[in-house]
């Protein structure tokens, strides 16, 4: 490859890069996949305002706090969004104000009581909520949970946003959460400025790759 083929390939990468960076936010969730915090063993139950469980807050009937007990999605520990009632695990994030963001999470259900639909409601800041079950069949087990991935976006409206995920499962087998995460959606402008710049780039190779080829012929 040219060095000026190179340098076209490396300014594609840097539009690129420079594109997202600018669609994206410091919005950081921590401890999405639960991995921090107190060691729960098989698991242990945690009461309303505990903190246990580093970046998040319990709140409601409180949750039990997941670890050898059954299988995670993501690394060794997960929560059980019901104690012996319905609780609420949430954590206040920084946003800017007017971007949308996706949260991202994997969902199942507690096995032990029996089968059943599972249901649990997320909100940002009390507002915007949004509902979503796990159904427990007779193949799901501690060992086979069947975590599935689920997501949701909203806007922010605020420089803080609290996401909240609530247990609608008034029992002490509630729905299973773990590897919460979430990131910036890319503006509509965004992305067209990124094929715009890649369109130019491409076009720029191809100018260059006939020039060489009358030169040679």
């Amino acid at each position: 490859m040219s060095t000026k083929r190179h340098w076209l390939v490396g300014t594609a990468a840097a539009l690129a890069a420079a594109l997202v960076a600018g669609g994206a936010s410091a919005a950081t969730l921590v401890n999405g996949s639960f991995e921090e915090g107190a060691d729960p063993g098989s698991f242990i139950t945690l009461g309303n305002g505990s903190t246990a469980i580093t970046g998040w807050t319990v709140k409601g009937h409180g949750v039990d706090y997941i670890g050898s007990y059954w299988t995670a999605a993501h690394g060794d520990r997960s929560v059980d969004l019901s104690a012996l009632n319905g609780g609420t695990i949430q954590q206040t994030i920084d946003t800017i104000v007017g971007k949308t963001y996706k949260v991202t999470f994997w969902l199942a259900g507690n096995p032990d009581g029996g089968q059943g639909d599972k249901f649990v409601a997320t909100s940002v800041s009390g507002d915007q909520v949004n509902s979503f079950s796990f159904n427990v069949g007779g193949g799901n087990t501690k060992q086979n949970m069947g975590w599935t991935q689920h997501s949701y976006t909203f806007k922010a409206f605020d420089p803080t946003a609290t996401l909240a995920f609530n247990s609608q499962t008034n029992t002490p087998y509630g729905p299973a959460l773990d590897n919460v995460s979430i990131s910036a959606v890319p503006e509509p402008a965004t992305w067209a400025m990124m094929i715009m710049g890649f369109g130019g780039v491409g076009a720029a190779v191809r100018a260059s790759r006939r020039k060489q080829a009358l030169a040679f012929a």
